[in-house]
C-alpha cells in the first residue's frame, strides 16, 4: 500500500517549473528535480532552517532554485503543498500571485475546505486518493485549473470526488470516522449521517459497523 508521500509523487505531471511550497527537507524537489519531471525546480518555505536542509539535500543538483517566502509569489506551472494544514492550504492558494495550472496537494485535514476553494478558484479535480500512513489517514488531491471544474456534492466535499467509487482504504476510514462519532451520537448526530451515506455508496451496511 502506497505511502502519503509516494502517492504525492505519483500525482505530479512533467511541468516545465515545479514548486514545492513548504518544501521542509525538500523531498519532493529533489524527486521532481531527479526524475526528469521538471526543467526548473523551486523549492520554497517560510523557515530558513527548511530551506537549510533542503540545500543540503540537494546540494549538487543544477536545476533547483530555493527561494524563502511566504506562499507562491512566484511564477510556476505545477505546485505541490504537501505537509501542512487545510486551511493554510487554501490561503496560500487564494492569495498566490500567480495561479499554477496545476496543483497537487495533501493536507493533513480540513480537506472540505480544500475542495470548496479550488472549485471557488477554477481548479477542476482529476485525483483524489485517500492513503494511510502509519495509521492517519489522507486525501491526495491533483486538480486543473480550468478543466472538468464542477460543483461536488456535500459527500463528495466531505470524503472525496470519488466516494462513491469502491475503494479499500476510503472504507477503512470511514468505518474509524463512524466509530469516533458514535462515541457521542447526538453531538455528532449530522456527521454520523454524512458518515452512513458514504459508507453505504461503498457498499458497507452501517448494521455491520455498530
Amino acid at each position: 500500500m502506497a505511502g502519503r508521500l509516494d502517492t504525492v509523487k505519483s500525482l505530479i505531471v512533467a511541468a516545465d517549473t515545479i514548486a514545492d511550497v513548504g518544501c521542509d527537507h525538500g523531498k519532493i524537489a529533489e524527486f521532481c528535480a531527479k526524475s526528469g519531471l521538471a526543467r526548473r525546480v523551486i523549492a520554497s518555505d517560510i523557515s530558513d532552517s527548511c530551506l537549510d536542509k533542503a540545500r543540503k539535500r540537494l546540494s549538487g543538483v543544477p536545476n533547483v532554485t530555493f527561494l524563502r517566502c511566504d506562499g507562491i509569489d512566484y511564477e510556476c506551472d505545477e505546485a505541490v503543498i504537501a505537509g501542512m494544514g487545510g486551511l493554510l492550504v487554501c490561503d496560500i492558494l487564494a492569495n498566490a500571485e500567480c495561479k499554477p495550472k496545476t496543483l497537487v496537494l495533501c493536507p493533513h485535514r480540513n480537506g472540505y475546505d480544500v475542495r470548496k476553494t479550488l472549485f471557488a478558484l477554477g481548479y477542476g479535480i482529476d485525483r483524489d486518493e485517500a492513503v494511510c500512513d502509519r495509521g492517519k489517514f489522507y486525501s491526495v488531491i491533483r486538480a486543473v485549473r480550468g478543466e472538468n471544474v464542477c460543483e461536488l456534492t456535500e459527500l463528495q466535499l466531505l470524503f472525496g470526488k470519488h466516494c462513491a467509487t469502491p475503494n479499500a482504504v476510503l472504507r477503512e476510514w470511514l468505518i474509524k470516522l463512524y466509530g469516533t462519532y458514535a462515541v457521542a451520537r447526538s453531538a455528532n448526530a449530522s456527521k454520523l449521517e454524512n458518515v452512513a451515506a458514504a459508507l453505504e455508496m461503498q457498499g458497507v451496511d452501517v448494521a455491520e459497523v455498530e
